[in-house]
């Protein structure tokens, strides 16, 4: 039975913060992190991990205390619950790797309890804005991208990621559905093509000379957009149709809310759509989503249905 020296352990409690987030980001990379969430990891330790520690000095420095200070501080601040909390929870994904390997004593990390708030979505108004169809003759190429992007992803409720990984091969014509090859379950799922974004995805590829092999949704040059040019892309078309950008992941729950809204209320049929893996899942989602459900529950409701037979039948027996 081998012994483990102190002396090693020492060393590896040694190493500075940056040097094991690159040996945590080969291991995420390892295991199959989807390219989303290794992004996401890489944004955490460029703009979120130095308002905690210096990430170049030893990762001993990153103590149970420093943390707790943080949340305090983005309590006080006014930070959404759901803003820390996800903080945390990127931090403790790192900090378990590092008790694992060694590289610090284990300590504690509680994921905050919070109250979690309704999902923004965009209102009919402001969807009408920004489904108007640019004028083909004038406009810029940008602007009539984005434009074919907001028509995608409120069609089809994709997450960005998945967006961005679409090829024009994907788009079936023929079957009317489209392959999206990118989920964040790793599982590849097939979707329906509407009527309306069939006809709009028709004059887009023709329009911008894609071939079969290229990206839906390229940057000019036909190269793979990242999802900061995405965000500052739509943004900016969002301003210049004087509507308040919520968000890409907006048009997902903006999706998903008209689905139900539209009177389907298959929940299955939802998962499928929206690539949960577990149905339970999407039950969460639905809870969060900005639903009336008055009218629904009152026609449903058992004593008025009950109310209504009677009446019907006191009706019926008067004539």
């Amino acid at each position: 039975m081998g012994v483990k020296k102190l002396i090693n352990v020492v060393k590896k409690q040694d190493r500075s913060i940056r040097e094991i987030y690159e040996k945590y980001l080969k291991h995420c990379i390892s295991i199959g992190q989807a390219h989303g969430t290794i992004e996401s990891k890489k944004q955490f330790f460029r703009y979120s991990l130095p308002k905690i520690v210096n990430v170049d000095d030893s990762i001993t420095t990153f103590t149970k205390h420093k943390l707790e200070e943080h949340i305090i501080s983005m309590r006080k601040a006014g930070y959404a619950g759901n803003y820390y909390q996800t903080f945390v929870i990127k931090s403790k994904a790192f900090l378990t790797y590092c008790f694992n390997h060694h590289y610090l004593k284990k300590f504690e990390v509680k994921i905050p309890t919070i109250t979690q708030k309704k999902k923004d979505i965009y209102t009919e108004e402001e969807l009408i804005k920004l489904l108007k169809k640019p004028n083909l003759k004038t406009c810029l190429v940008g602007e009539y991208k984005s434009w074919v992007t907001i028509n995608f992803l409120l069609a089809t409720g994709a997450r960005s990621e998945t967006l961005l990984n679409v090829l024009v091969k994907d788009v079936n014509f023929q079957e009317k559905s489209i392959l999206f090859r990118h989920m964040k379950a790793h599982k590849q799922i097939t979707v329906p093509l509407s009527p309306t974004l069939e006809y709009v995805l028709r004059e887009y590829v023709e329009l911008l000379d894609l071939e079969p092999d290229n990206l839906l949704f390229p940057k000019l040059d036909k190269k793979k957009m990242k999802y900061d040019t995405l965000h500052e892309t739509i943004n900016g078309f969002c301003k210049r149709r004087n509507v308040a950008m919520k968000g890409i992941n907006t048009f997902r729950n903006t999706f998903a809310t008209l689905f139900i809204k539209n009177g389907n209320n298959n929940i299955y049929l939802l998962q499928k759509l929206l690539g949960h893996a577990d149905i339970r899942m999407t039950e969460r989602y639905i809870n969060l989503l900005p639903l009336e459900m008055k009218e629904d529950i009152n026609k449903y409701n058992p004593l008025d249905v009950l109310s209504h037979k009677r009446l019907t039948l006191n009706k019926g027996g008067n004539r």
